[in-house]
């Protein structure tokens, strides 16, 4: 519609300047001539007006103005706690009735926003800027947000998102009694000392349900490691033993309830850095020998390595000596205390090249240097995580091997009786190959590496096989026992490399990664899985010793599964990919190895409180002077009021947008509003008028 309305405005005959020093000039002599006691000094001013206004050249000015339309922007949350129970529809019908009633209203354009899934959760506040960003200030009407009210980014002071005057509303979406239960963690530490606890505090929400009980489950790399009741609404204390050196995924659960809105947040996913502040480790060296020096230089080149270390230096058996048991050794052999009392607190054991022998004791019979009772020890210490390595010499084939002992319970070769002397060059196979141990090392055995001179001969009865000798005779055996880990060197020629002799070999690189895997190193783990974002792609690899097809199962946040195939990309390693399909924990299982990786971040702000509330939103509704409406999942949207700005804004049933009734000039027309000569005459008889009353 268009408006014709008059106006006046001027075009002034000359500078504006000018006609203002002349007005000053005759304003000045009018008064001169009333403080003069002039009868005409009113005439003379009246006369001085209407010469300026001839000057000022009045006109009248018709314009056809066109009404403006008032900006109203709606906001519709589509993050992920919008999917859930019912919402996601409601929402919709709530947006199309909204979009309905306001373009209903000729006086009103409609803009719009949405808040789309993020890994920092709902961003109400980034959306609402970068949909002011192109909007008129001037003609901003209010701001309507279909939401939940489950914001993460509001500021202090939220009320100046807004300019001033500008009301904010809001639809709240979602069934106000819908039940969540969710576990949370109060502290969640990031680094803990390998082998000793570190204190998680977590409780255990369910609005409406405080004080009653709920099962939580823990596991720790993918393994349970304990189930307890927890009172919903307190807080929980658990202690949890770093397992390994590097990452260690925790995963706290709690039970799901009937009826919640989600699963997602019913897990907690921590990752803590296990660090050792040193590694302990005991070395025991049967007899004095070339090699042992080597063993000691090896160990003691690591500064995080506490080394305790005891060599039988005689063998009365061999020397046809006297010497009892404690004259074996430079200092008194602790054995009970060694293997018995503080057994546990080594990391890693090492025999080298250690027989089971006998010492005459006082009573004149021999007792052996270490009793089966210690050997067993150490079998136990291996079973319930401990670390053994065994360099074997010709002892190991001989009647006081220790393979004769309470240990072979534990050892993965035994042995044949047998030992090979001659000259070979030790070769990786298919698996040391492939092994993180030796992979690092495939291809460059051929390179010159040292010949050694003597391997026991043995038979594998469990584990890998990495190094083979002559007649892929087993060289180099690693196998799991139990929650430990045992490694067998079946030759007593290592040294040799060490020592440079035919071009040497990597001997420091290689048994220091044994000695690492041996201590549970993650990175050297020869059965692994990984999983990593990119991109919001899923990238999965998969490194294993065995040949065949590899699939993976991932189970998503929203607790459906998938099965991924994987393709060969080079020895033991596997890659595939799946594309994502929303934040959160992925879990993956392949075999009997598993892994969990995180879409966002591993515990979404999306999903810490899902209920639909008002009190987020309410300091930005009352510092605007806007409303909330709580509308369930009916979809009902109230009244649409227009109002004059500083008017209240809303009421129990109805939303008020400002009218600003602004406007745009589409013509003008100018006409003078009287003509020139017009004023001039005027100015002359009010001159005259003076003339004749002074002449009285």
């Amino acid at each position: 519609m268009l408006d014709q309305l008059p106006n006046i405005a001027f075009d002034p005959l000359l500078p504006i300047g000018w006609i203002v020093a002349l007005g000053a000039v005759m304003f000045l002599a009018a008064l001169a001539a009333g403080l003069g006691k002039l009868r005409s000094y009113f005439l003379r001013l009246i006369a001085g007006l209407f010469i300026i206004l001839a000057l000022l050249n009045p006109q009248t000015v018709i314009e056809d103005r066109t009404p403006l339309q008032d900006v109203v922007l709606v906001i519709k949350d589509e993050s992920q706690s919008m999917e859930l129970g019912g919402r996601a529809e409601a929402a919709n019908t709530t947006y199309k009735t909204l979009i309905e009633k306001l373009n209903a209203d000729p006086s009103i354009d409609v803009a719009t926003s949405y808040i789309r899934p993020d890994s920092d959760g709902t961003r109400l506040a980034a959306s609402l800027i970068d949909g002011l960003g192109n909007l008129p200030a001037a003609r901003l009407a209010g701001v309507i947000a279909i939401t939940d009210g489950q914001v993460h980014d509001l500021p202090e002071n939220p009320e100046t998102l807004l300019p001033q005057g500008v009301p904010f509303h809001s639809l709240i979406i979602g069934e106000e009694n819908a039940r969540d239960r969710r576990i949370s963690a109060i502290v969640a530490p990031k680094f803990g000392l390998v082998g000793e606890q570190a204190e998680f505090e977590l409780r255990v929400d369910d609005p409406g349900f405080e004080g009653q009980r709920a099962n939580i489950e823990i596991k720790l790399n993918g393994e349970t490691k304990a189930r307890f009741p927890a009172i919903i609404g307190n807080r929980i204390s658990i202690p949890i033993e770093i397992e390994r050196r590097g990452q260690n995924t925790v995963e706290l659960t709690v039970r799901p309830a009937e009826g919640e809105l989600t699963l997602n947040n019913n897990v907690f996913v921590a990752e803590i850095s296990g660090i050792r502040d040193s590694m302990r480790v005991l070395l025991v060296t049967g007899e004095p020998h070339n090699g042992g020096r080597s063993w000691r230089n090896l160990l003691k080149s690591d500064p995080a390595v506490e080394l305790v270390q005891f060599t039988i230096l005689t063998n009365p058996r061999v020397k046809n000596t006297n010497a009892r048991q404690s004259e074996l050794s430079l200092i008194a052999f602790p054995t009970r205390q060694l293997f018995e009392e503080k057994l546990e607190e080594f990391d890693l054991i090492i025999f080298d090249q250690f027989r089971r022998r006998f010492a005459p004791s006082r009573s004149g019979r021999s007792s052996p240097i270490l009793s089966p009772i210690y050997l067993q020890n150490v079998a136990q210490y291996v079973e319930d995580g401990g670390a053994l390595l065994i360099a074997t010499g010709p002892a190991f084939a001989e009647t006081e091997s220790i393979y004769r002992s309470p240990l072979a319970a534990v050892l993965p070769t035994r042995p044949t009786g047998e030992t090979t002397n001659e000259a070979f060059r030790p070769k990786l196979n298919n698996k040391g190959r492939r092994h993180p141990i030796t992979s690092s090392f495939s291809g460059k055995e051929d390179q010159n590496w040292g010949e050694w001179f003597r391997i026991i001969d043995n038979k594998p009865i469990s584990g890998d096989v990495l190094m083979e000798g002559p007649g892929a005779a087993p060289l180099l055996v690693i196998d799991k026992i139990g929650e430990g880990r045992v490694a067998m060197l079946m030759s007593d020629q290592a040294w040799l490399w060490s020592k440079g002799f035919d071009g040497g070999g990597p001997y420091s690189e290689m048994f220091r990664r044994t000695a690492h895997w041996l201590m549970g190193e993650p990175d050297l783990d020869a059965e692994k899985l990984t999983a990593k974002t990119e991109n919001g792609v899923l990238a999965i690899e998969r490194r294993t010793l065995e040949d065949g097809a590899q699939r993976v199962v991932v189970e998503k946040p929203d607790g459906t599964k998938e099965t991924v195939r994987l393709s060969k990309t080079a020895e033991g390693i596997y890659r595939g990919s799946l594309k994502s399909s929303g934040q959160g924990a992925y879990r993956l299982s392949s075999g009997e190895v598993s892994a969990i990786s995180a879409i966002g971040t591993l515990n979404p702000k999306e999903f810490t409180k899902l209920q639909p509330t008002t009190e987020i939103l309410a300091p930005l509704a009352e510092g605007t002077g806007g409303g909330l409406f709580p509308t369930g999942l009916t979809g009902n949207v109230p009244d649409i009021r227009r109002i004059k700005s500083n008017k209240t804004a809303q009421a129990e049933n109805w939303i008020g947008l400002i009218a600003h009734e602004d406007y745009a000039v589409t013509a003008s027309k100018r006409t003078p509003l009287a003509p020139g000569w017009l004023f001039f005459i005027l100015a002359m008889l009010a001159m005259g008028g003076a003339w004749l009353r002074e002449g009285k």
